[in-house]
C-alpha cells in the first residue's frame, strides 16, 4: 500500500495538471488512503492509470462540464457534423450552450426531445465525463447515487470524485490496470470511453503521472530507511548510513555530504501546539469546533523548521537552477556539504533530495509554516454540518462541496482566525499566505 500524503499532494497534482481547479484538487486529497483502496486504487500505477483519465476526461481537472459555449460556427459543423450541415444552421447555436445541448443530444442517449431539456440537464459532466439521460442512470445505480434525479451531483467535485472511484470499482478497471505499459491504458481507456477519444492525451497524462509518483514512492523507501539508521557523525556512522541507503555521506570539512538521508532530519510537524499563539489556539477552536460537528479532519502540516526549509530551497536551487553548490551559505545546525567530489556528484545528490521531499514548485526559504502560521489539513463531511462559530452561535453549512473548499466554511474559519488560501487547497494561515 502506498502513502498517499506521500505520493498524491496539491503539489504533485498541479506537476501532472498545473490548470487544475483548486475545488478539484481538494476534494482528490480529502481522504485518499480511505476512498481509493476502496476502489481499488492501492499503487503508483493505478493510481496513475486514474489520475491520467480523469485529467483527460476533465481537461487537466479545470472543469467538471462540457463546454459547449462554441464561438466558431465552424467548429460546430466539425464536432457536429449531422446536426449542422451548413454554416448558417450553425450561426444559430452560437454562443448559445444550452440551446445547444438541448439540440445536438435531443432523442439519443435516452434523453427526450429538445423541448425536454434533458440535453441541458444530462449534457458532459464529472471527471469521468457522463452524458445523456440513460448513462447518468446506469451509473447512478452502479454507485448508489441518484444521479438521474439530481444531475447537478455530476458536477459537483467531492461527489464528482466519489462517482468517478464508484465507477471505476464497478466497472473493475483496476483489473486491466496493473501494469505502466500502452496496452494498459488502451485497455483502462476502452472501458471509460469505448470510442478512445483523447488517447493521445491519456497516454502522455499516464507517462507524467507515473513517472512522479513512481520516483516519490522510490524516495520515500529511501528516507524510510535513512530514518532507521543512526545519523553521521564520523567515518564509521557515515559508512553505516551508506550502506542502508546505498548514498555515500562520507563527511568532509567536519559535515556531512547532501543526499536524501538528509530528508528524515529536521521533520515538518503535523502538531498544532507547535504553532505560535494566538494562530495555535485560533486553530485548536476552529479543528475542535470541526471535530465536534462530525468533520473527519486530517492535519498534514504545521511548523516546518528553518533548517528543513534551508535544505529543500537549496537542493533545489542546486539541482533545478544551476546554482553552485560552494556558494551555498551555510545554516548553523546543518552541517551540510553540498560539495562533493565532483559538480555531477553534486548535483545528483541535490537531485535526489528534490525528489525524496517530494518538491515540485520552488520552495521559499521563509513562509508563514516556518513562521508557525499555517496549516495543511483537509476536511470531510457528510450531509449537513452543524458547526460552532467563534461566538458559540451554531452555523448549518448544507451546501456543496463537502471538504475544505466550501466558501461557508471559509467563512467561519475566518471568525477563528484561520485564513484559506483558495490556490493552496490544503492551506490555512493566519492571514491568507
Amino acid at each position: 500500500m502506498i502513502d498517499f500524503s506521500k505520493i498524491l499532494t496539491a503539489s504533485t497534482i498541479h506537476a501532472i495538471c498545473p490548470g487544475a481547479r483548486p475545488d478539484i484538487v481538494e476534494a482528490l486529497l480529502t481522504d485518499p488512503e480511505i476512498h481509493f483502496p476502496a476502489a481499488n486504487i492501492d499503487d503508483v500505477t493505478r493510481l496513475a492509470h486514474f489520475v491520467a483519465q480523469v485529467a483527460t476526461e476533465s481537461a487537466g481537472l479545470s472543469t467538471l462540464v462540457e463546454n459547449l459555449n462554441y464561438t466558431n460556427p465552424a467548429r460546430l459543423m466539425e464536432i457536429f457534423p449531422s446536426k449542422f450541415p451548413t454554416l448558417e444552421k450553425a450561426k444559430q447555436y452560437v454562443k448559445q450552450p444550452e440551446k445547444l445541448a438541448n439540440y445536438v443530444y435531443a432523442n439519443r442517449l435516452g434523453n427526450g426531445g429538445v423541448t425536454s431539456g434533458d440535453g441541458w440537464a444530462y449534457r458532459g459532466s464529472g471527471l469521468i465525463q457522463l452524458t445523456g439521460r440513460t448513462n447518468f442512470r446506469t451509473t447512478g445505480d452502479l454507485v448508489d447515487a441518484p444521479l438521474e434525479s439530481e444531475p447537478e451531483l455530476a458536477r459537483i467535485s467531492d461527489s464528482a470524485l466519489s462517482i468517478a472511484l464508484g465507477y471505476w470499482r464497478a466497472r473493475k478497471i483496476s483489473d486491466v490496470a496493473g501494469d505502466a505499459s500502452e496496452a494498459a491504458v488502451e485497455a483502462v481507456t476502452k472501458r471509460i470511453n469505448p470510442p478512445m477519444v483523447g488517447l493521445k492525451e491519456r497516454k502522455a497524462y499516464f507517462k507524467k503521472a507515473h513517472k512522479l509518483f513512481s520516483q516519490l514512492a522510490k524516495a520515500d523507501g529511501i528516507v524510510a530507511m535513512a530514518a532507521s539508521a543512526p545519523p553521521a557523525a564520523g567515518i564509521g556512522t557515515a559508512i553505516t548510513t551508506a550502506a542502508v541507503t546505498g548514498f555515500s555521506t562520507s563527511p568532509a570539512a567536519g559535515g556531512e555530504l547532501s543526499g536524501p538521508q538528509w530528508v528524515a532530519r529536521f521533520p515538518t510537524s503535523r502538531l498544532i501546539e507547535d504553532l505560535a499563539q494566538p494562530f495555535a489556539g485560533a486553530m485548536s477552536g476552529f479543528v475542535g469546533a470541526l471535530r465536534a460537528a462530525g468533520a473527519t479532519v486530517h492535519v498534514s502540516a504545521t511548523y516546518r523548521p528553518r533548517e528543513r526549509a534551508y535544505l529543500m530551497h537549496w537542493a533545489w536551487q542546486i539541482a533545478k537552477l544551476g546554482y553552485e553548490p560552494a556558494n551555498v551559505p551555510p545554516m548553523p545546525g546543518v552541517n551540510v556539504v553540498w560539495t562533493h567530489s565532483t559538480l555531477a556528484k553534486s548535483k545528483k545528490a541535490a537531485r535526489d533530495m528534490v525528489a525524496a521531499y517530494g518538491i515540485v514548485h520552488k520552495p521559499a526559504l521563509n513562509s508563514r509554516h516556518t513562521e508557525k502560521l499555517a496549516v495543511d489539513m483537509t476536511v470531510s463531511w457528510g450531509g449537513d454540518l452543524r458547526i460552532r462559530r467563534s461566538d458559540g452561535t451554531n452555523a448549518t453549512i448544507a451546501s456543496q462541496p463537502r471538504n475544505g473548499g466550501n466558501q461557508e466554511l471559509w467563512r467561519v474559519g475566518a471568525g477563528y482566525g484561520a485564513i484559506k488560501l483558495p490556490s493552496d487547497p490544503p492551506h490555512w494561515s493566519n492571514d491568507g499566505r
